[in-house]
Order: structure tokens, then sequence, then C-alpha cells
């Protein structure tokens, strides 16, 4: 059975079975917890930029009863102390994915490994396979922003929706005096429009920490230091090198028919017919397709594991 423990959101947050706590090889601190069934196939699981992992409780909570779960945050997020703004970006994120798997494998054993990553983190695991570097036995990938090469007509919008998460980011407020107040935050914002009530709630919690010294909420990722990854994306050399995946890769866009569609949608439908991915979307969703529609997110998931023999 799993142990609960209620935290000040509503949501009602497993208790971990274990904790693994991890230096990257520049110092960089990164916390891995272990919930769920631990005889079950193994899921890693990691967030986009400006969340954290638990803030995808209403998404993970679904696996609890029959997968072994893994959770970690990208460096300078959410459970992990923040260590440098120089080191925060794509190519040192692919690098520590590398070292959590590996870690994680040799204090809990090896065995079948699923990874399960939302738009930053599954860039990071997109470096990494185009380089023919697969850390993971099947990959799960969430809508990750896969900006067009120059002269792809689709390469504008996204960049201009980039260019624009950026500028939000650098002028965000980075210390609030309770959660609730960034919680209004986002319930007010267009981009969270779509959330499961409560779930505003969660991520401030998950993404915010106390600072006893000026007796305030800060964000464990200062909004200069998140801003950058919205521009950098857009220079990553994913389109010129990907090809057709080695092992079983699913990409699962938000919907592309919707009116006020996420600009990435149409680009991972794109990609995945271009490189010969799996690829499937979610009804009615944006960006943050594992925060408004878990059950059908998690229903994707299971049905390509099924049908990839990775679950029975």
């Amino acid at each position: 059975m799993v142990k609960r423990q209620q935290d000040e959101t509503g949501f009602v947050l497993p208790k971990p079975a274990a904790i693994l706590d991890l230096a990257m090889d520049d110092g960089a601190p990164i916390r891995v917890v272990r919930h769920g069934n631990l005889s079950g196939p193994r899921v890693v699981l990691s967030h986009g930029n400006g969340f954290a992992s638990d803030s995808y409780f209403p998404f993970w909570r679904l696996m609890l009863e029959r997968f072994d779960l893994a959770l970690f945050d990208i460096r300078n997020c959410g459970r992990n102390p923040f260590h440098a703004a120089g080191a925060h970006h794509y190519p040192r994120f692919a690098r520590d994915n590398a070292a959590v798997h590996d870690a994680i494998a040799g204090e809990w054993g090896e065995k079948a490994t699923i990874g399960v990553f939302h738009s930053m983190s599954a860039i990071a695991a997109l470096l990494s396979i185009i380089e023919d570097v697969w850390h993971w036995d099947a990959l799960v990938l969430f809508d990750p922003p896969v900006v067009p090469p120059e002269g792809n007509p689709q390469r504008g919008p996204l960049v201009t929706e980039g260019e624009a998460f950026r500028d939000a980011a650098l002028t965000r407020k980075n210390r609030f005096p309770n959660p609730s107040e960034l919680a209004d935050v986002f319930r007010y914002l267009h981009p969270f429009r779509r959330l499961r009530k409560g779930v505003a709630e969660l991520n401030a919690r998950s993404t915010l920490r106390f600072d006893p010294v000026c007796g305030e909420w800060l964000l464990c990722c200062p909004g200069p230091v998140e801003a950058s990854l919205y521009t950098e994306v857009a220079e990553l050399p994913i389109w010129k090198k990907a090809g057709p995946p080695a092992r079983p890769l699913l990409i699962v866009s938000s919907d592309p028919k919707s009116q006020d569609a996420s600009k990435s949608a149409p680009c991972c439908k794109l990609f995945c017919k271009t490189f010969g991915i799996d690829y499937a979307f979610v009804p009615n969703t944006s960006h943050l397709l594992q925060l408004e529609e878990p059950e059908r997110c998690f229903a994707t998931f299971d049905s390509f594991l099924t049908d990839n023999g990775i679950v029975a």
C-alpha cells in the first residue's frame, strides 16, 4: 500500500519509497524520489520549463499501482538547491539525464526503463538520441518544442511564441508572500486556462521554496534563468541530425486542431512525419496536456507500451 501525506494544495502526494541524492560532474545536486510498485516496469519522469516533477502529480499518480516510478527535477528546479545559472542549458540537461539514468540503475537495480518527459526535459532526451545515445528502453515525449529549420513556415510562429515566453520569464516576479499568490497568477494566465482544478496550487507549491532569511517564498528557478531556454531551443541541431528511432519512441502532442493550439503542436506532427516517429495527440489540450487531460495522456502512454511489448 502506498503511504500518503496531505499537502496544502488539497492533493494527496505519496511519501517516497526511497530518495537518491546525486551530484553531477560539476557539483550540481539532483534528487531522485521513488514511488509506486517497486517490482513493476521502471518509469523515469521529469518536467517542462518553469515546473517541477511534483507539478505532474495528476498524471503520474495514475502510474503508482503498476510502475516503479522515479521522479527527478532538472538542475536548479523543484527539489534541487540552486547551483549555477551558467550551466542551465539543454546540452547540460542531456548529460544530466544520462547520469541520472545510470545512478538509478546502479542504486535500485537494472530493469527495463521508460523515459517520460515533457517539453524542456523531452528536448534534452531528443538531444541524446540524435547522437545515437539511448539511455532508455523506450521514450514517451510530451509536446517537445521541436523548432523546424530555417525556411520552414512553421518555424516563425514557434520562435515567436518562445520569445514571448522568454520575455514573460524575464519580467516575472521571483518572490511571493505565500504560494497562493503565485497560484492566483497561474489561474489568471492564458496558457494555464485548461488546468485541472487544484493544479495551479500544486504547481505553486512545487516551484517555490521558503526562504527563512527574508521570510518569503522564492522561485526555485528564477525567471531570468528559465528565460533563455525558450529561445535556445531554436538553435539546437535536432532537425539536422534526427532519423528513424532505434528504439520505441512516441511523441504525444497537444491538439493541433484547436483554434488556440500551441505552436509546438503542428511542429511535433511534422517532426514525426519527417523522421518516422510514432505520433499521437490528445484532443482539446494545450502545451500542458498532462495537467489538463491526465487520464487520456496516461492511456496513450500505456497503449504505446502495450503495443511495443514493454508491458503486458
